[in-house]
């Protein structure tokens, strides 16, 4: 059951660093650290400059236009966190709740986020139920969401598409190699329709929603707090931080993590690929080959 968290603390964490995988490593961070019980929920928000993110059992050859991707300065990640693949701008806000397993409640933080920010702006977004939520009319999708859960703690994040531009967005959601591949990889699911809030509402903003996000999340909690943090200089400080960074931009995470899978080539040949390597050698896959 859904509960409000009454009697509990509630600290909201805003983020200006605009890397992504600054901002995961530091979700990441926050997740393996601190005690919920003890110490109270967490929101963090932050926007990050373009990027693809992939979830954690997925296959960027897949899921990723990788050559338009790097043509274009468009980061690849990949996330902790299992489900589908995103894109994020600046234009994009990402959300990112930290609570106990028994408090983890994806309807109720849905309806708190879609509840605010159509109090605060001239948008109809919906919750949907598969935990995205929906611009209506026309059941457009601007936020996708994920979740991790280990030792009794629990993080449901989610994207919110504020200001896009289409063309790109999906342009580096449309691998030119998916058809190619023979994968168990989790394969995300195309929404029918994609839209973002300043199309419905010409004053919506990133700040705004955050504003809007911020008020709401207060109401849940007897005490909260507000803090903005200098994440950058939190992972160059911090060894554990730099170490879960350094993991998130390496090649062995971002493509190595991929399930086995099978490439057919133009050729009619085939390679087969495991832990990102052409099987039976040192080799990394790469379709530029």
């Amino acid at each position: 059951m859904c509960t409000i968290s009454r009697g509990r603390i509630g600290t909201i964490l805003k983020s200006t660093s605009t890397c992504i995988f600054e901002n995961l490593a530091f979700e990441e961070h926050i997740f393996r650290t601190h005690n919920v019980e003890r110490s109270g929920e967490v929101l963090l928000m932050w926007s990050n400059r373009p990027a693809v993110v992939i979830g954690r059992h997925q296959n960027p050859w897949i899921e990723v236009n990788i050559p338009f991707a790097k043509g274009t300065n468009i980061e690849i990640a990949r996330r902790h966190s299992g489900g589908g693949t995103v894109y994020h701008d600046q234009g994009n806000l990402n959300i990112s709740l930290l609570t106990t397993h028994a408090q983890h409640c994806r309807p109720k933080n849905l309806k708190f986020i879609s509840d605010a920010l159509n109090s605060k702006f001239a948008v109809q977004i919906v919750p949907n139920s598969r935990d995205d939520m929906e611009l209506q009319p026309g059941s457009r999708k601007c936020s996708g969401t994920a979740a991790r859960i280990a030792k009794g703690q629990a993080y449901h994040h989610l994207t919110l598409l504020i200001d896009a531009d289409l063309k790109i967005l999906k342009k580096s959601l449309k691998s030119p190699f998916r058809d190619q591949i023979e994968s168990n990889a989790t394969r995300s699911v195309r929404a029918p329709a994609v839209g973002f809030l300043r199309e419905d509402d010409g004053n919506s903003s990133v700040q705004g929603a955050e504003m809007a996000i911020s008020e709401a999340y207060r109401k849940l909690f007897e005490q909260s707090q507000f803090e903005t943090i200098d994440v950058g200089a939190k992972v160059a400080a911090n060894p554990e931080i730099s170490k879960i960074l350094e993991e998130l931009k390496s090649w062995k995470w971002i493509y190595g993590k991929s399930p086995k899978f099978k490439f057919s080539g133009e050729n009619g040949q085939e390679i087969e690929v495991k832990d990102g390597l052409i099987m039976g050698t040192d080799q990394r896959f790469s379709t530029d080959f």
